[in-house]
């Protein structure tokens, strides 16, 4: 590997990491929110109930119109999101420094949870926003070289409204860049806003981002009354456990090492001790740290997800690159050689993924509550695993009850939340030929309420099924006892992980709607 320039290097370092999440896009099921976006591919629209419409875009695309259908092709687009946002992380730490510094970058990236297996592997809304907001950054750097405004950079603010606007299609996020930007311009180049071209880019990121808007209006801006209400702190008294958790998920989703790296980094930026140009370092930090305050402010009042800070830390990552490479020309430092940081940091990362999948697919039993009718409630790797044998097992409880006349061909199998139902419905009801919706608040179903309206109706006199796993266990006869005249426990099957159970589906038979309680 000494023997190639760092450019190769990169282009290598991309090559082993998309080999690596191909093995692990292959080596365990489909999680709670991957197979949720899965339906969300089913059923094209411009916007759903939780996100914008790109994830199912890119799900869509990727498994040729849902023509490959498994868990690897589903996440493919992740993983070629990956690879596109290392290239342009490292052209972004090259653009800032040089050659070594971009390498370094795509290193750090490479080695963060984050980067490689939350945006990187698993299909989310943060896979192909990480390749706009990577690609942003470039565009923002290359902005913020210089402070006058010439024909590349009217070009360049033009290609940033452009990769604002798709990156708000992939995520909401995307917009703390262009308030990165604005932030920039208020405090050291209020002259740009004279500059026609920012106000026609804002247009382009805005065009782009309308049709979200115009579905938003049409079904009650009920995307930001959901997202309102997780963030919302007013009436809400201070959490510090919701604190410490969400500092501790955002050093491991960095990865430890590279946190550290990123804070020096940022504090040296802080001292002006960096070999970036003063514009760019701030423009970085300005696209950077106030997603982290705001989120971590929140935090102390509500629970918050560790990766919604995941994009701002890409910033951080090339400015720690620019720093390390600093270090590395220093005397008593292997001059132009991987630090030993980062081989330690990879080494990580390799340590979680093998964990990871290990004890997805093998350790015996559950993590979670030992209790029989919860048994593995709290066990996060069970989203992952064991749903593909369910399909089976219901199957010979579905015809064993049809040829006794206990339940109708035809009957339904219906949920009340969106996980487990999504699972339910992509590994078991889509096999079965079974129809599957979802009976509840919209809070809850969230957008089954709108793929409801894409299925067969459930109608007075038809029967259900109704799945309950004991890591989400509810009450069945409390939350149906108004849509069916009969409900009965018909079995429960246990679930093993190496030999020990870990898991209990609770099978209902729901006899007779009577439709008192709305399917939206």
């Amino acid at each position: 590997m000494n023997g190639l320039n760092y450019k190769n290097k990169t282009l290598l370092l991309i090559l082993i990491a998309t080999v690596v999440r191909c093995i692990i896009a292959c080596s365990i099921e489909l999680g709670n929110d991957e197979v949720y976006y899965r339906m969300y591919a089913q059923y094209l629209q411009w916007n759903y109930f939780d996100h914008p419409p790109m994830v199912g875009w890119l799900i869509r695309l990727t498994t040729v119109n849902l023509l490959l259908d498994n868990e690897f092709f589903i996440r493919l687009g992740a993983i070629m999101a990956a690879a596109i946002t290392t290239w342009f992380i490292f052209l972004c730490g090259k653009k800032l420094n040089n050659e070594y510094s971009g390498f370094l970058a795509a290193v750090m990236y490479t080695s963060s949870i984050y980067g490689s297996i939350i945006a990187g592997t698993f299909i989310l809304p943060d896979s192909p926003q990480m390749v706009c907001w990577s690609a942003g950054l470039y565009l923002l750097i290359r902005i913020s070289a210089h402070s006058h405004i010439n024909r590349t950079k009217k070009r360049d603010l033009f290609l940033f409204g452009l990769v604002a606007g798709l990156g708000m299609l992939c995520k909401i996020h995307m917009a703390f860049l262009w308030f990165g930007l604005l932030l920039y311009i208020i405090r050291h180049n209020r002259q740009w806003l004279k500059e026609p071209a920012l106000y026609l880019s804002a247009i382009i990121s805005i065009a782009l981002f309308y049709p979200v808007i115009k579905w938003n209006i049409d079904n009650h801006f009920i995307t930001y009354l959901y997202h309102s209400k997780r963030v919302a702190v007013t009436n809400s008294s201070l959490v510090i456990g919701s604190l410490v958790s969400f500092l501790g998920g955002q050093v491991f989703y960095a990865n430890p090492i590279i946190f550290f790296l990123a804070v020096t980094a940022t504090v040296a930026a802080f001292k002006n001790n960096l070999p970036v140009s003063v514009s760019q370092k701030r423009m970085l930090l300005y696209c950077s740290l106030p997603l982290i305050a705001i989120a971590t402010g929140i935090s102390l009042f509500r629970n918050m997800l560790p990766h919604w800070t995941g994009p701002a830390f890409t910033g951080l990552i090339l400015l720690a690159a620019c720093w390390l490479s600093k270090q590395q020309l220093k005397p008593g430092f292997e001059k132009k050689k991987m630090p030993k940081t980062l081989v330690a940091a990879l080494a990580f990362q390799l340590l979680v993924i093998t964990g990871g999948i290990f004890v997805v697919n093998y350790i015996p039993g559950s993590m979670g509550k030992k209790e029989h009718k919860m048994l593995g409630d709290g066990d996060f790797t069970l989203d992952m695993y064991g749903w593909k044998k369910l399909e089976t097992k219901l199957e010979k409880i579905a015809r064993s009850d049809e040829q006794s006349g206990l339940m109708d061909k035809d009957a339904f199998i219906i949920c009340n939340k969106w996980f487990p139902a999504s699972h339910i419905d992509y590994y078991v009801a889509m096999p079965l030929q079974k129809e599957m919706i979802a009976i509840g608040d919209t809070n809850d179903i969230h957008q089954y309420a709108w793929i409801n309206r894409e299925r067969k109706k459930i109608k007075p006199g038809d029967d259900a099924y109704c799945i309950v796993p004991s890591n989400y266990y509810s009450d069945v006869k409390m939350q149906y006892a108004d849509c069916f005249e009969t409900i009965r426990l018909s079995q429960v099957i246990e679930e093993k992980r190496n030999g020990k159970a870990c898991r209990y589906f609770y099978i209902w038979q729901l006899k007779n709607f009577i439709a008192k309680q709305t399917v939206r």
